[in-house]
């Protein structure tokens, strides 16, 4: 099992969304695998195939755990929660951030949102503060696998000044933050 270290108090924002949702980005935390659950339903295949390059019709019990148990020291996941009627938290998206364990300075990163949620500018917003969380963790060099007909996480990076690499069906992004 993994070395816990203590939440992360200090990585909890309130944005606001170009429609004006507030959206809360914190860290993610283990009783939030039924939000999770829920966020994934909202993907479409399309979403499901561009994050985890597969058809994936269901997720485990098993990834779900994994996902929602992080260190904060070698991984992170920054979560967007919203309020839905009755008070209820809604998760809209996740930005997941795994320290290199050869390079440390270096992070593989992803960033999905809900399909309801994408085009308000949440993937923007959550991928650059994924990338200030990394430079206060010691990251100085980030990477990212997308595919080719992603387009707009493709536009995305590039509007964040990453670099990018042909490898065959996808590209591998790059970026020195720090």
């Amino acid at each position: 099992m993994r070395e816990k270290e203590t939440y992360p108090y200090k990585y909890i924002k309130t944005i606001r969304l170009k429609d004006g949702t507030i959206v809360k980005l914190r860290p993610i935390k283990p009783e939030d695998e039924p939000l999770m659950l829920e966020l994934f339903k909202t993907f479409s295949p399309e979403t499901i195939k561009f994050r985890f390059f597969l058809p994936l019709r269901e997720i485990t019990h098993e990834d779900l755990v994994r996902y929602c148990n992080v260190d904060y020291k070698n991984e992170i996941a920054i979560v967007a929660e919203i309020k839905k009627r009755g008070n209820k938290k809604c998760l809209i998206g996740v930005a997941r951030l795994i320290r290199d364990q050869d390079e440390k300075n270096r992070a593989e990163f992803a960033v999905v949102v809900g399909d309801p949620w994408q085009g308000k500018g949440l993937g923007m917003k959550i991928t650059e503060y994924i990338m200030n969380i990394a430079k206060d963790m010691g990251i100085s060099e980030l990477y990212s696998r997308v595919l080719k007909n992603n387009m707009r996480s493709l536009l995305l990076s590039k509007k964040l000044g990453f670099e990018r690499e042909d490898i065959g069906l996808e590209y591998l992004i790059n970026k020195i933050i720090g």
